[in-house]
């Protein structure tokens, strides 16, 4: 069953708001002042990548967006388990977010 644009949409807010956590303490885990801080931005980081990868995968569709219909299963895994890593999700996460408002914007 295909998405609709209001699932859609609430996907991409929650997907923002976790990027944004994300990105705020994934500078923590990089340059805390101390270690207590990078350990805490390291399990926040992890919290906002559970969170973004559990939404992701409640949506069949959105999964396939983000990984890419043309790709064999073997090949969407691989592309799956590099965005769980935080470099990774740093780096793809906007491209994604433009993917779902891209989306959104057509229907």
């Amino acid at each position: 069953m295909a998405m609709t644009k209001d699932e859609w949409q609430n996907l991409y807010n929650i997907l923002r708001d976790a990027y944004g956590n994300f990105r705020i303490e994934y500078r923590n885990m990089k340059n805390g002042k101390n270690q207590k801080i990078r350990d805490k931005g390291e399990r926040d980081v992890d919290n906002s990548i559970r969170l973004a990868t559990i939404w992701i995968r409640k949506y069949p569709e959105a999964y396939v967006l983000l990984t890419g219909a043309n790709g064999s299963d073997f090949d969407r895994a691989i592309v799956w388990d590099e965005f769980k890593l935080p470099n990774w999700f740093n780096n793809d996460m906007p491209e994604y977010l433009e993917s779902i408002e891209t989306k959104i914007n057509s229907m």
